[in-house]
């Protein structure tokens, strides 16, 4: 055990029994204390409440018999609220005694007492009552009988005094008793305190003393200068213990410093040979101007410091097309047998000297192989055991790479001494070189120096003939002074031209926007209700009326893609027409375009076929949209110009030399035996509104727009558009498309024109599919999983300035089992919205008065009970951006008039279902 811990414990021990003695005494007297104000606390307490108590009971009769007396007199009945008084102070005493007695005699005692003053409260009641009646019989007889009860409750209570004073009597010799037994105890305790230090004391010094003489006995045994110390044997964990540690660390670590110091004077001396040799090979650089000189002193010089059989030192040169290092010097090269020695030329990167100066790191090998090369000397050669390869840099640029070869490894040593003097290699180098280039600067200065002397005297014959030819440009820059005012005015002129033709276009594109908008909201209500008549659900047209609601759609259907093409011209022209570029599958498209015009071909019985080759790329990048909207259109115009015969599409790839130079294109060739085009009219059908035929009796209809955008949008995909055609025999439309197969990095941003997408959904069941191939709408995925009861009972509000399209959507939307109610501007729709929350979808146009449609909806928006209500856009509006503006405001999604009912209906149950 340690000395402290036994101390801790002896101390502990005595401070413990002393504390435990403490804690008995003062604890007795505690209690003695607490008995004592018990005493005078409880017992005087109970005491004094029994007193007032009595002294209470006297008074109550005291007031009683002032009572009977004064009534008799004076009728006074005062005397009866003294006395309700006194009782109550009386319960409210022997309550409080009842509580605080806990004494089994007193609580029988106290009980007694408590039904004696119940019976005499209850007596004077009762005699008080009869008394102040004025009955006068058996009155006497209680107030007798009412006295005695008073005699028996002062005897009582004098019984309850009597039993709480001999409590206080017992109690005092209790205290007493305690006081007496805690004295006693205290002289115990001391006495066996005492006994324990003596004995613990007495333990403590004998042991210490005992362990103490065997450590000064091995202490005394230590000789100075011995290189093995002795050590003192560790026979307990206490303080001597830890002494004995201590000493055996002590001389541990003398030891260990001993050989530390001797180790050091080894480095120290390593570190002066390093030192020494470093400054032998700065001394040996001093006053060298040539490289080759400095190679063969350094190689010749290093190689033998560390120990080495051979050497190479390589230098970094470069030409125009490569980096390379180039041997500078050597040391002990030699040619054995068939081994030859090193290359004079490593590029960068070649072998390990090369990937040496690439990575800029030393490399090692060791355990060379036999067939490596040989160090030799006069009596035999042998292979070396290790080789290291270092680079020489400057500023963290490799200049140039050291190998050395050696039959024994090299040492730690060895290879420090490589790497510090490189470092000062590096910089010799670099200051040759400097030396070296600017001997070379003055060798040529001189040479120019020369030059120039011969060519400042043709200078000053020139100069003559500059003096005249000075005179002559004053004149004439005093013309050009003119011309430029000249080209100024035209500029200024040129700029206000410029800026009314932006206007204009900007005009254009506002009225085009309005025409649009103009157009389409009598358009909507107009195909709308015709194709209502056109599916005559309730079935009360006959097939004549039903064609000729079918005559109207129709028309409507041409008058929408008339409005599509002039916007689509428009664009072009403006150079607001965007392309998107994007994989597109070629074959895709063509597998498409032959489902959709073969039952065309096969009505007017015309032969139909598509050929693809085989060297036309799978994938190309490129606008998806435009390429079949150009194949489209030059298909229709094939088919409506042939009566009979065929019409073939035929897809290879060609190499040709538009844009100087060799470009592979993609050659879409659409054959027809049509009526042909005569060669004066082949340039023209290309422009705007113009066709072969142009005349008011001309057999083939159509607004002449159509080869006049395929043209516009050929060039926006960098091809073009070549026809071949002979009147009678048909012709031949090439559209060439550049062959990219990998995305371009510089492409115009994605065209996306509402109006031509969902003019797509104006055509048959297969024109459907065209849009949905070129760019498929989300809705339509979700669509085939939305039951066709979705509609039916559902709420819409439609939102809409024009009469005629509120009745016909409302006519359509009540014919799917819709409730339809409807606003006629934004504003009337928040107020619809917040007297009827209950609406399941909004159909919201754009162009409205007082509140317009953005508006409308960014407000529902900042409303939280609105935030999820589904808002489908549906304006006249289709110009560039207009979807956007919507879904920016808000909108859940967008349609354009004329409204597609299936496209609405279909719309309508993908958000209900959502």
């Amino acid at each position: 055990m340690r000395f402290n811990t036994r101390l801790y414990v002896g101390f502990g021990l005595i401070i413990m029994l002393m504390t435990i003695l403490l804690a008995i005494i003062v604890s007795m007297l505690n209690n003695q204390n607490q008995d004592i104000n018990h005493l005078i606390d409880d017992r005087y307490e109970k005491i004094k409440l029994i007193n007032q108590a009595r002294m209470e009971m006297r008074k109550v009769d005291r007031f009683f018999n002032s009572f009977t007396i004064d009534l008799n007199e004076n009728n006074d009945i005062s005397y009866i609220q003294s006395i309700r008084e006194s009782n109550k102070l009386i319960n409210e005493n022997l309550a409080i005694l009842t509580s605080i007695i806990k004494v089994e005699e007193a609580k029988k005692e106290l009980t007694t007492l408590k039904k004696q003053f119940h019976q005499y409260e209850t007596t004077m009641d009762i005699v008080i009552s009869r008394m102040i009646s004025g009955e006068s019989e058996g009155v006497a007889a209680s107030i007798s009988g009412l006295q005695n009860q008073h005699i028996y409750l002062m005897n009582t209570t004098e019984s309850l005094i009597s039993i709480q004073e001999d409590i206080m009597d017992q109690t005092l010799l209790e205290t007493d008793e305690t006081y007496k037994n805690a004295i006693a105890i205290s002289i115990l305790a001391i006495i066996i305190v005492l006994i324990i230090g003596v004995g613990l004391s007495y333990w403590t010094i004998n042991t210490l003393s005992k362990q103490m003489k065997k450590v000064k006995n091995v202490m005394s045994s230590i000789q100075y200068g011995s290189e093995n110390l002795p050590r003192i044997p560790v026979i307990s964990h206490d303080e001597i213990g830890e002494i004995s540690n201590a000493y055996n660390e002590m001389a541990a670590a003398l030891e260990k410093h001993e050989a530390n110091e001797r180790k050091y004077k080894e480095e120290m001396e390593e570190q002066n040979w390093l030192k020494t040799k470093v400054a032998e090979l700065s001394t040996l650089s001093q006053g060298l101007l040539d490289l080759h000189n400095l190679g063969q002193e350094y190689i010749q010089t290093i190689v033998p410091m560390v120990e080495g059989g051979y050497g190479v030192l390589y230098i970094k040169e470069e030409n125009k097309e490569k980096e390379y290092l180039k041997k500078l010097s050597a040391f002990a090269e030699n040619k054995v047998g068939d081994l030859e020695p090193l290359s004079n030329m490593v590029e960068i990167g070649e072998g390990l000297v090369g990937q040496c100066a690439k990575d800029k790191k030393i490399k090692f090998l060791k355990d060379v192989p036999e067939d490596y090369i040989k160090i030799a000397s006069g009596l035999g050669q042998t292979s070396p055991a290790s080789i290291i390869i270092v680079p020489v840099q400057q500023e963290g640029e490799v200049i140039g790479v050291i190998e050395i070869a050696s039959i024994t490894a090299f040492s730690p040593l060895h290879i420090k001494l490589l790497e510090q003097s490189v470092e000062q290699l590096g910089i010799t180098i670099h200051r040759i070189q400097r030396q070296m280039q600017v001997r070379q600067l003055l060798e040529e200065a001189q040479t120019l120096n020369e030059e120039l002397q011969s060519q400042s005297e043709e200078l000053q014959l020139q100069q003559e003939e500059l003096r005249t030819m000075n005179e002559e440009l004053e004149a004439q820059y005093k013309h050009s002074e003119q011309k430029t005012t000249d080209l100024q005015e035209a500029k200024t002129a040129l700029e206000e031209k410029t800026r009314q033709v932006l206007l204009s276009s900007q005009y254009k594109s506002e009225f085009l926007a309005n025409m649009s908008h103009e157009l389409r909201t009598p358009l909507n209500s107009l195909l709308i209700l015709a194709q209502i008549l056109v599916e005559n659900k309730e079935g009360n047209l006959t097939e004549k009326q039903t064609e000729y609601a079918q005559t109207i759609h129709s028309a409507g259907k041409d008058l929408l893609q008339l409005i599509n093409d002039i916007l689509d011209l428009s664009k072009i022209e403006s150079g607001k027409a965007e392309v998107h570029i994007g994989e597109t599958d070629i074959r895709d498209v063509l597998t498409f375009t032959e489902k959709q015009f073969s039952p065309l071909a096969e009505q007017k019985n015309l032969t139909f076929k598509i050929d693809i080759s085989e060297a036309v790329p799978g994938v190309l990048y490129t606008d998806e949209q435009k390429v079949y909207q150009i194949i489209k259109n030059l298909l229709s115009n094939a088919l409506k110009f042939t009566e009979k015969g065929s019409v073939e599409l035929e897809v290879t790839t060609e190499v040709t030399s538009l844009n100087q130079g060799d470009e592979p294109y993609v050659r879409f060739r659409v054959i027809d035996s049509g009526i042909g085009i005569s060669k004066d009219k082949q340039e023209l059908i290309f422009e705007a509104f113009q066709q072969e035929d142009g005349t008011t009796s001309r057999k083939f209809g159509g607004t002449g727009l159509g080869l006049s955008i395929c043209r516009e949008l050929a060039d926006l995909l960098g091809g073009y558009i070549t026809v071949e055609s002979m009147v009678g025999k048909g012709s031949i439309f090439t559209f060439y498309l550049p062959e990219k197969n990998e995305p371009t990095e510089e492409f115009l941003e994605a065209y996306e024109e509402v109006a031509v997408s969902l003019s797509n959904h104006e055509e048959s069941q297969a024109s459907k599919k065209e849009s949905e191939l070129v760019n498929p709408p989300i809705h339509a995925l979700e669509h085939n999983r939305v039951s066709e009861e979705m509609l039916e009972g559902k709420r819409v509000l439609v939102v809409d300035d024009d009469m005629r399209n509120i009745f016909a959507l409302t006519t359509s939307l009540e014919a799917e089992g819709m409730i339809v109610s409807f606003a006629e501007n934004g504003r009337e729709a928040l107020q619809s919205l917040n007297d009827d929350p209950n609406v399941d979808v909004v159909l919201m146009d754009i162009m409205m008065p007082e509140m317009d449609g953005y508006e409308a909806i960014r407000r529902l928006r900042s409303i939280p009970k609105f935030e999820a209500l589904p808002i489908i856009a549906l304006t006249a509006k289709a110009m560039k951006n207009d979807r956007q503006k919507c879904i920016d405001a808000g909108a859940s999604d967008y349609i354009s008039k004329p409204v597609n009912l299936e496209q609405l209906f279909s719309l309508l149950k993908v958000w209900l279902y959502k």
